[in-house]
């Protein structure tokens, strides 16, 4: 079933990894905007592979690409897993920045948690020092539950985590008000494919 899942719509696809994906994930997740940002991972491409495979034998874990719907060039990447119930954890959401993929992908990951998959509850766990998202959070209708001290080692560094949930109706208020974000950002997203295929 995890490899039927997935979405179109606003220029972009996502759709489910594949090991080929391994060397845009390293280049991607080592972006300065993204270090420090999100938990540390694989450092070549060989680690990546093996941490797929593993991947790929766990159920209730979907991790995606985030791409062009033409031409398929690869943007970003964005996940659900940590199931429990009708409740899933959203992440590993990062997009390269010269394209405005950001609100776009996560209209299409959030509708695919609550529409596909039937969740009832996603979960989020921002790193304190990561402003940008924290904000975004908010602005998806994200209601803030804690913050949560040293949860993670990033970098060889503790880090603050704010938690965060999402319900099906905050979403769907939200979901109106960030349509027309994603409607501005699909015709660059549409030239920045076309670019690419030059």
């Amino acid at each position: 079933m995890r490899h039927q899942i997935q979405a179109e719509g606003f220029g972009l696809r996502l759709r489910p990894v594949e090991l080929t994906d391994a060397p845009f994930i390293i280049w991607l997740r080592n972006l300065g905007h993204a270090l420090g940002r999100v938990g540390d991972s694989a450092t070549d491409i060989a680690s990546q592979e093996t941490w797929l495979r593993q991947y790929f034998e766990r159920p209730d874990d979907y991790y995606f690409i985030i791409e062009t719907a033409v031409g398929h060039h690869a943007l970003g990447t964005y996940g659900l897993w940590g199931f429990v119930g009708a409740s899933a954890e959203s992440g590993r959401w990062i997009v390269r920045p010269e394209v405005p993929a950001a609100i776009p992908s996560a209209i299409l990951g959030i509708d695919v948690g609550f529409g596909q998959l039937g969740l009832k509850e996603i979960r989020v766990k921002t790193v304190s020092t990561n402003v940008h998202v924290l904000s975004l959070n908010r602005k998806f209708g994200m209601r803030e539950t804690g913050v949560v001290k040293a949860d993670q080692i990033i970098g060889g560094q503790h880090v603050d985590q704010h938690t965060f949930i999402l319900l099906p109706e905050d979403w769907s208020k939200a979901r109106e008000r960030l349509l027309p974000l994603a409607r501005v950002a699909e015709p660059q997203i549409q030239e920045y494919a076309r670019a690419q295929t030059k």
